[in-house]
Order: structure tokens, then sequence, then C-alpha cells
């Protein structure tokens, strides 16, 4: 191993290797994981790496392996019996799971001591490995874990010692690693190579001084266990690692202990991961949080606040556990309101985490009194029909998260302003007609219902039972259980069936084809088997479970009918969508109040994006000012301190306005009560509120972020017109762009698309760049038609020459770009943008396979697969292989659940398998249950994440495709793998859920 080590986190740090034995037998020593490290969470695939990599060393003659580091902090404070306390701050994983290993060799060794001949019971023991034999209480256990952990790692030390203490089971980890390592010691065919491969460990050894080196920028950079970090796991040690160990241990038992509770320990580092996006989502809005930047963003919102200041921690913490208490209530069905509960689990029924943090802003106004009890249930009500609305009607919902960070942001400030919020909120729905995140009108709903596939739909479920519910909302029946599930009143094989022909008249087939998976032809039953594909008065009649003897309400009107033709089911589905129009109804509010919330397009960044520190400095808010407010009938002052913070009277100091506020009215009113410090404080006994010397200062600055701000608004525009939506996919979820272009995939490889915002030199433009001279050329030859198709746009066309090495066709605009002309620009841009697809597209040249299938399905699924940015990717010729060559198997996953769209990004996937093998395959199979569900041509393959902010992934492809040709889908769907290969697989590589 290579033993030079650079390290330059501080001058106090000693870093350099050793071994593993050696570390885990050193006098008078022991180790402890402090209260901010995650719990023991390796499972049999981190452990398994290790012993193969013990075994591995362990076979070998000669040589050590290097297992990664291990960070410590010595505290340097020593017990009363003379033992040293080292802080494990990296590695603890890896040093338990291999303490377990010794406990279950020293057990071994016990009972079998003629198998295991290099060490024996006593050595291990005697040797210091687990314990410090001669220490009493604390310091007898070489290592003490934190959290649930400690009392099973130490019971597992006390029964090895005395097998009659029994083993304590809290921490199920512990306990299931220990029995896998029993079982791969007693089936190993010699147990002293793992003795021997233990010896040989070598780890790079990192102790840091007290109070001398930052264990927080180590932690963030070593980490190298066999689990990746959770965010939950770098925000516990943020929070707490650089304190006291009797703060930490403070703070966590009275807060974060509380966090982990409430949003459930089992399931913690997930859900905390997602909650903690939600919430900074909530606190940022209207920016939306992608999971990448969580941490860097949790980190800037501590110290922009002040609360890595000495006491202030606490205080971020009852932030945490306030909106923790919000998720769990809207995730977990945690909230003791039983009406607002119903309403919120029927919310999470739909599926759709995205409107998360928006329900959680709902919970604070309502918890902070800004919201009435009525008007948050009619808050959840008008959700609930906005998303199922959007789902029956096939709205897609990809660019929801930006647009509910939009309104949490609007909503924010009708509060700030003293305004009316439910009002506002069906408001801002309305608002939306005519676009993309529009709510369906009560004429699409009831259309969508009566006419959709409800049995496929993945919401059918909840639709039936819902509307069944609705008939006795005080006595609703519970569903979950399993014994319900959908029947279909003409039965799936009806056409088989001489009574149902006879039933559905002379156009039977076509009855049946249009009608069967209709709203008008379903209902719940808990006896499907039973009823089967029974004629219908059978049913009807049946003694279990017919429809005469059924007691739902839905299924009502069928016992006074002796006929299931075409005009009952039609008006059945009549009747159903007419109640789901009550069951979940459109908001109605006039014209006039609707377009009072309509917001004026800005160019200025959001007001939160001005700190306390800047507006001072603009508005010369020298230090010493006085920051005055009312407060009940009295008022209180607060002063400015030299480094632009808020000191109260008590002294406490706070550097954001809001948290003052909040502060001063808990230490006036003794309750804690959220405020707004901008709208809270005035500069001196009469002067302005802050709000407005922040709106002025606004005013004056020069927005860094206009470049930003105009692709944002650009994004969401083309995500509106769904013409560019077919063309280029929706672009409304790409990363930030502060650049002057934004790329576009057309599908082909060697060109792109661009456009252009040249705000300095006051133009717009878009172009077409090839790589491939070959394609250039191509298009010059058709220079005539190009122009033609592109002159109304307006702007100046030029050409590169083919000789030159950038070779570019572009269309560039000289006009004003200046906010006011967004719109306009927008949509020239969008033009252009689509009229230089259409010059692209006359030189492609499409297969014979393309061609025979549909090609608006096929454009729709080549299209959402661009990446806007590829690397070079290897076009695929004709291969040798006469069959398919990759299958995916999608288990649990029923493609009727998923779109076309859904389906073909899930094939797609993202392959661990070597790019030469990967481009010998020409199609690719969706499996379900061992039979082909869908087909696809691969075109090209590229690596995954390519052009995404995080960058392609090593190793991992998906590739570029249509729909295979009708007589491929044909000669392949429905078929057993089994059937085609006898087992075997040409790649045999298997993804998907």
């Amino acid at each position: 191993m290579d033993s030079s080590i650079c390290l330059s986190f501080g001058a106090h740090m000693n870093a350099g290797p050793q071994s593993i034995v050696g570390l885990l037998t050193s006098a008078n020593q022991r180790m402890v994981i402090p209260v901010y490290q995650r719990a023991y969470s390796w499972d049999e695939e981190q452990c398994r790496q290790l012993w193969d990599d013990i075994v591995a060393v362990g076979r070998r003659s000669s040589g050590t392996h290097f297992t990664g580091s291990v960070v410590m902090v010595l505290g340097g404070e020593y017990s009363a019996s003379g033992v040293n306390k080292l802080l494990i701050i990296d590695g603890q994983q890896r040093i338990t799971t291999l303490s377990l290993l010794i406990a279950a060799m020293a057990e071994f060794a016990r009972e079998y001591p003629d198998k295991l001949t290099h060490v024996s019971y006593e050595e291990i023991i005697d040797s210091g490995y687990l314990v410090l034999k001669y220490k009493k209480g604390e310091d007898h256990y070489r290592l003490t874990l934190s959290q649930g952990d400690e009392r099973t790692l130490c019971s597992v030390v006390d029964h090895l010692e005395n097998p009659d203490v029994e083993i304590v089971s809290e921490s199920h980890r512990i306990v299931d690693n220990l029995a896998l390592f029993r079982t791969w010691l007693s089936n190993i065919d010699d147990p002293n190579v793992v003795w021997d491969g233990i010896q040989r460990l070598e780890i790079v050894a990192i102790t840091l001084a007290q109070g001398q080196d930052n264990p927080q920028l180590i932690f963030e950079s070593m980490n190298s266990t066999g689990k990746d970090l959770s965010t939950a796991d770098l925000v516990r040690n943020f929070v707490l690692m650089g304190l006291p160990m009797d703060e930490q241990e403070d703070l966590y038992a009275n807060y974060w202990r509380k966090i982990e509770e409430t949003l459930g320990a089992d399931s913690y580092d997930e859900v905390f991961d997602e909650f903690l996006r939600n919430w900074l989502t909530v606190i940022n809005a209207p920016t939306s949080i992608v999971a990448r930047d969580v941490y860097r963003l949790f980190k800037r919102h501590v110290m922009d606040n002040g609360y890595d200041k000495p006491g202030q921690m606490a205080d971020l913490l009852k932030e945490i556990r306030r909106y923790a208490g919000h998720y769990a209530c809207i995730t977990a069905g945690a909230c003791e309101d039983k009406m607002l509960r119903v309403l919120l689990a029927r919310i999470q029924k739909l599926d759709v985490s995205v409107v998360n943090p928006l329900l959680m802003s709902f919970f604070e106004d309502y918890v902070d009194d800004a919201l009435s009890h009525d008007d948050f249930a009619s808050m959840l009500r008008t959700t609930e029909s906005y998303l199922f609305r959007r789902s029956v009607c096939d709205v897609a919902t990809n660019s929801l998260n930006k647009f509910f960070s939009s309104v949490i942001a609007r909503l924010n400030a009708v509060r700030d302003d003293g305004g009316n919020i439910r009002e506002a909120y069906e408001a801002i729905l309305l608002g939306e007609e005519g676009t993309a995140r529009r709510m369906p009108s009560d004429a699409e709903f009831e259309r969508a219902l009566r006419t959709r596939d409800c049995y496929a739909f993945k919401r059918g479920f909840y639709l039936l039972t819902t509307l069944e519910n609705s008939w006795h909302a005080k006595d609703p029946l519970d569903f979950s259980g399993g014994a319900f599930s959908i029947e279909h009143i003409m039965p799936q094989n009806a056409l088989a069936s001489a009574e149902w022909r006879e039933m559905l008249g002379d156009d039977c087939e076509r009855v049946y084809e249009e009608l069967i998976n209709t709203l008008g032809n379903l209902t719940l039953t808990a006896y499907n088997s039973e009823l089967s594909d029974a004629p219908f008065a059978e049913k009807k009649a049946h003694l279990k479970g017919g429809f005469d003897q059924d007691y739902l309400v839905i299924s009502k009107e069928l016992h006074d009918l002796d006929v299931w033709d075409e005009d009952a089911i039609r008006g059945r589905a009549e009747r159903l969508a007419e109640r789901a129009l009550e069951v979940w109804p459109f908001p109605e509010l006039n014209a006039e109040v609707v377009a009072s919330y309509k917001p004026v397009k800005k160019a200025e960044p959001a007001m939160k994006s001005m700190t306390f520190r800047a507006v001072c400095t603009m508005a010369e808010i020298a230090p010493g000012a006085e920051l005055v407010a009312s407060e009940g009938d009295r008022a209180v002052v607060a002063t400015v301190t030299d480094d632009y913070g808020i000191r109260l009277f008590n002294g406490d100091v706070l550097n954001s306005p809001s948290r003052a506020a909040t502060r001063m009215k808990e230490l006036v009113t003794g309750k804690y009560v959220a405020a707004n410090g901008w709208r809270y404080w005035r500069v001196g006994e009469s002067g302005p509120l802050l709000y407005d010397v922040r709106a002025k200062c606004l005013a004056e600055v020069t927005n860094p972020d206009l470049k930003s701000l105009f692709w944002d608004g650009f994004y969401d525009y083309c995500a509106e017109r769904q013409d560019f939506v077919s063309a280029y996919a929706d672009p409304s979820g790409r990363a930030e762009n502060n650049g002057w272009y934004a790329t576009f995939g057309l599908g082909m490889r060697g060109v792109h698309a661009t456009a252009y915002f040249a705000q300095r030199d006051g133009w717009v433009g878009v172009n077409l760049w090839f790589t491939d001279a070959s394609l250039y050329e191509g298009l010059v030859a058709r220079r005539e038609e190009v122009e033609a198709l592109l002159a109304n746009l307006g702007g100046k066309i030029s050409w590169r020459e083919p000789s030159e090495k950038t070779r570019e066709l572009q269309v560039r605009l000289d006009t004003d770009v200046s906010p006011e002309h967004w719109d306009e620009l927008y949509g020239w841009l969008v033009t252009g943008l689509l009229r230089m697809r259409a010059a692209a597209k006359m030189l492609r040249v499409e297969s014979d396979d393309a061609a025979d299938g549909d090609r608006s399905e096929n454009d729709a699924l080549r299209e959402s697969s661009e990446t806007g940015n590829r690397g070079p990717a290897r076009q695929l010729v004709e291969s040798d292989f006469d069959e398919p060559g990759i299958l995916i198997k999608i288990s649990n996953v029923s493609p009727s659940e998923m779109s076309a769209q859904e389906l073909y990004d899930r094939i797609r996937g993202n392959w661990r398998v070597s790019f030469t093998r990967a481009c010998n395959a020409k199609l690719a199979f969706g499996v379900l249950g061992g039979r082909i569900v869908e087909v696809y041509r691969i075109d090209e393959w590229l690596p995954a994440g390519y052009g995404e902010a995080e960058g392609p992934e090593d190793g991992r492809y998906q590739f570029v495709g249509y729909l295979a040709s009708n007589e491929l889908r044909k000669r392949y769907k429905g078929r057993l793998v089994v059937d085609l290969f006898q087992g075997q697989n040409p790649i045999r590589y298997v993804g998907g859920a």
C-alpha cells in the first residue's frame, strides 16, 4: 500500500497507515461513537464485501489489504481508571462490523478449537479486541455505540463472556449481522484464513486534536464507508459535531431524537432526506430544491441566519421539529384532527409527492392562525380536486414542483399583506387556465371520466372507493384491507359468451371495445372470483356477492336492471361522472377575483434574496440604529450591531429580521409565533418598514441573475407550448441556467439546436450547430428551401462555410431584450427552434422499420430521451444477432399503470454493461412476469446522465430508440422469454425495479 498521504485540514492532525489490529488492541484506549453519528446500518451486502476482502487477503501468503479510513477525535481526557476516549467520526460502520466478526470468531474458537487453530478464545479476550479485561463500567468495552445500538453491542460482548446473559435485540442489524458471520464461519472450509485476513487489514488512521482541527470538513471529505451517507447523516453531523459533548447530548435528547421519533425511526434516513428537501423548498420558495443541493442549501440556511452562533442551534432544531410534525401529519397520518387526517390521507393516496411542500406551508399557516380550520380543510379539498382532475385528464405532472413552489411564495405574500389565503389559492389555480398547470374544467373532467379506460387507470380503485364513500361520508368503509377489487359488470370475456353477445346486440364487438373498461361498466366487489364471467342475471342473483345482495351504493342501481347493454353502461357512466363533479368540485370564483391575483411579471430577483446586511449597507442603516415594532400596546426596540445582527433587549443577537421578530414575540408573549420581520420592524420610531427599505434597494440594484430569470421564464413558457413539448420535451425541470444560451437535442447525431439570449449586445437567436460535416453539407445543398422556411422569422440568416471548423446555421434578431419584452422574445425563440427542427428533419432518413411504426409516438419517445448536450455516442449498425440483444425485467410494476412514455423511460434505463456489448444489441424488450410487453428498436447508446448537472455515471449507459415496427411488435409482444431463448439471454443484464 502507498503510505504517502497528503492531507491539509489542520496542522494538528496526524494521518498514516495502521493495522486494524493495532487500533483494536491499543492499551487503555476505547472507541466511542458520538450521538451525532448515524445508527449502525450495514446490511448483508456490505458485510459480504468485507468478508470477501478478508478471506481473499487471508488466503494469500503475504501482503495487506487497505480497507478505508478511520477518523478519530482525541479528546485528551482520561477516565478515573486511566482510559482515554477516542471519538470515531468516520469509519464506525466498518469498526462495528469487524467487532461483530471478531465476536463470532471468539465464539467459534471456544466451541471448535480444533478447527480455528490460529487464535483462541482466550487470546481474543485477553488481547483486548473487544474488552479492556480489567476495567469496569463503560471502560470495560472497547467500542461503545450510540443511540439504540449501544445496549445490543454491549450485550453481545457480555454474552460472549457469560453465555447466561441474553443478547438484547434492540438493534436488529447487529443481531442479524452477528448471525451472518456465525453462519459463514460454520460453512467456510478453513476458518483460519478469516483470522489471518483480519491481521492483514490496514486503514488510514486520522487523529484530530479536540478544538484544534475541524472534524466537519474532514468528515465530509474523508467519509469512505461501504454504505453512502444520507443527507440525514450529513445534517445531523453538521448540527451536532462541533459542539461540546454535553451540548451535543442535550440537543440530541431534547430535539434531534424527537425529530427522529416524529419522522419514524425505522425508515428514518429515507424519510428524513425527503422531508428536508421539502422543508427547504418551503423556506426557499419560489426556488424548487433538487436532492443534490439539499445539504449545501441547509448549511447556507444555517449560516445566513446565524444558527451556527453559540447557543442558537436549538432555535434551528425547534423549527425543524415543528415542520417535521407537519410532514408526519401529511405523509404518515399523524394528524390528531380527524377531518384533516382523512383529507390528507385522500391526497396521499394520489401519490403526488411534489405537493407535500405546499401542504407543509398550509400547515405552517394553520398553526400560526393565519388560516382557519375551515379554510385549511377547504384548501385540502381543492388540492385533492386539482390533483385528481389532472390525473383523470392525463395532464402531465412533471412541472408541478416548480409551480407549487411558486404558489407557496405567492401565498406567503398574501399572508404577509393580511389577505385571504384560501381565496388567493383558488384564484391562483384558476388563473392557470390554458396552461400546462391548469385545473381541468367540469366539462373536461366529466368527458374524461365517461370515456377513458378506468380499469387500467392506476387511480381507478381510488376513484371507485371514494365515490362509494361519498354517499355515506360519516360512516366510510375501509377498503385498505385488500378484500375488495374492481369488478367488470360486463365481463372481460363477454364476447366468448352467447348470452352476453345477445344482450349487447348486433354491434356487440364495438360495444365491448368501447365500453369494457369505462367507468359505467366498473364497480367494486369482494367476490370477484365468484361473479367471474357469468351472465348478467346470474351475477345479480348470486347468493354471495351478487349485485342484488350488494350493500354498496355504487352498485345499487344494478338491482333494478334486467339488461346490461350500451345504453345502461353509458347512462351509469353519466350519473357517476355527475357525482364525481360533486366529490371533486371546481372552485367558484368570479373572473375579477381571479384576475386580481394574477402576478405582474417582474425582472427582479426574489425579495428574500437580499439579506439584512445588504439592506443595511445600501440604505446606510448604521450600527447602533434602532429598530422599533409594536407588540400589543407597547413599543419594543432592538439595535443593529456592528456586524449587522439585531440585538434584542435580553441580549440575544439574531441575523434575520424574521428570527428577531419571532424571538421578540416569544419574549414578550411567552408564545412561539412565527413572524415576518421585514413587515414587523421599522427603522426608528416613525421610520419606514424594513420591507419598504428593502424594496427600494431592490429597485436600485442591477440584477446579476437576469439571465437565470430569463431562462427560467423561457423554460416555463416552453412547458406551456404543447408543440414545443412534443418536439423537444418539457424543459421546465432543467437546472438553473445563468449563461447566454440553451441547447436542445434533435434526436439526430451530429447536430443540435441552440437558443441565444445576448443581454449585453441586445439580440436573441436560434441556430443549428453541426459536428457532422456531411450533415451540414447536406443542409447547405438545400439552402433555398431552408431559407424559405426561416424567412418569416424576421431575423438575419447566416451560414458558416462548410470548410470552416465551426458549422452553423443561425437566425439572429436584434431587438430590445428588456424584461417587459420577454414574453414576445419567448414566442419568437420557440417559433425559431421549431423551424430549426423542421430544417434538420429534412436531413433525417427514416429506416423502413421506423416508417412502419407510429411516427408521432416514436418522435415523442425519441425526443424525450435527448439530453440537449450529448457526448460522443456510437451509431448502431446491423449486428450479427438474429434475436434481440437485451431483456429488461420490470418486477411488481404493471405496464397498465404506466403511460407509454413512462414505460419507455423505464426500459431504456441505466445499464451497467460494457459499451461494446451494448452496441451489439438491436432491440430492447420490456418484460413482466416472463412475458414481453413492449419492443423498442435501439438507435444509439449514450452515457447515463450525460448532459445533466452531476454528469455521466461511470460504466452505465442508456439507449435512445423508437418503438419497433408493427411487424416486430406483433412478432414478440405477449411471447414468453423462455420460448424465445430457452432461458438464455444474449446479453444477460436485468434492470428495473
